[in-house]
């Protein structure tokens, strides 16, 4: 049976009114209406909101210690914070504080026995030229030696045009990056699945289940212009065996609205 997990927060109550926040104080709660809905794992957020009150640095024992006596596990990491401070926008000093950050973030997946961070460069961290793409590489291509020790895939999340994505992958020296396919990214910026699934085949680590309609926001699965059957047909026959994580349309308060989701999802 195919394992599915969940993105933080979309089980529980918005989180400060946040769309997607790590839940400080409520996180817990969600391992166990997870597990009730038959998913395997949570995509831990770590965003720059209060991320030194994250327990993926405040506190990873505890962490450790909580998820290991729970059915549900922590696999990835959805590393928001780097939307919210982008590497190639930042100075030599924030640099190093980023550097610190994500070793901390590779070391301590593994310890919880993850395999994937999702570094997104959409938003307010997209890659504008050839000179932020540069500072990107330099920057990830450090974290070859520590991501191959702890086992751990950086999967790129980007808004490239297909064609330059597969190409800014290639140009790594760091055999750990991958790519975060986002169905509803795709959809809303007109990306074709079958000319995306073919380019990146055998590059994809993690895929984010979410619709957006065609230059708009989120929307209920099934809603938008996001080709699920296709994608899920893929999944199944592709021989996948990386993460789906479940980052669907959410309200205020999340797992209702989930649940209808993931029932439309499992039956397409």
């Amino acid at each position: 049976m195919r394992k599915y997990g969940v993105m933080q927060g979309r089980l529980l109550p918005k989180f400060k009114e946040q769309y997607q926040a790590h839940p400080i104080s409520k996180w817990e709660k969600e391992f166990d209406l997870a597990e009730n809905l038959n998913l395997d794992s949570i995509e831990f957020i770590f965003d720059y909101h209060l991320y030194s009150y994250n327990p993926l640095i405040q506190n990873i024992n505890y962490l450790k210690d909580f998820v290991d006596k729970k059915k549900v596990k922590v696999k990835s990491i959805c590393a928001d914070f780097f939307m919210q401070a982008p590497i190639h926008l930042a100075n030599k000093e924030e640099l190093n504080i980023y550097g610190n950050i994500l070793e901390n973030l590779i070391n301590n997946l593994n310890y919880l026995g993850g395999n994937t961070i999702v570094i997104p460069f959409v938003d307010n961290s997209s890659i504008k030229t050839e000179d932020h793409k540069e500072l990107i590489i330099k920057f990830l291509n450090e974290f070859s030696r520590v991501c191959t020790e702890n086992k751990i895939k950086l999967a790129i999340e980007s808004d490239l045009e297909p064609i330059k994505l597969i190409k800014f992958i290639d140009l790594f020296n760091n055999e750990n990056i991958t790519i975060n396919y986002d169905a509803g990214n795709s959809a809303s910026l007109g990306y074709e699945l079958e000319r995306e699934m073919n380019l990146y085949k055998g590059r994809i680590s993690n895929i984010h289940i979410k619709d957006r309609a065609f230059r708009g926001g989120p929307v209920l699965l099934g809603d938008g212009n996001a080709d699920l059957k296709s994608l899920k047909r893929y999944i199944e026959d592709s021989n996948y065996s990386g993460l789906i994580i479940f980052q669907a349309y959410r309200d205020k308060e999340g797992i209702e609205i989930f649940k209808k989701q993931f029932d439309y999802y499992l039956n397409l």
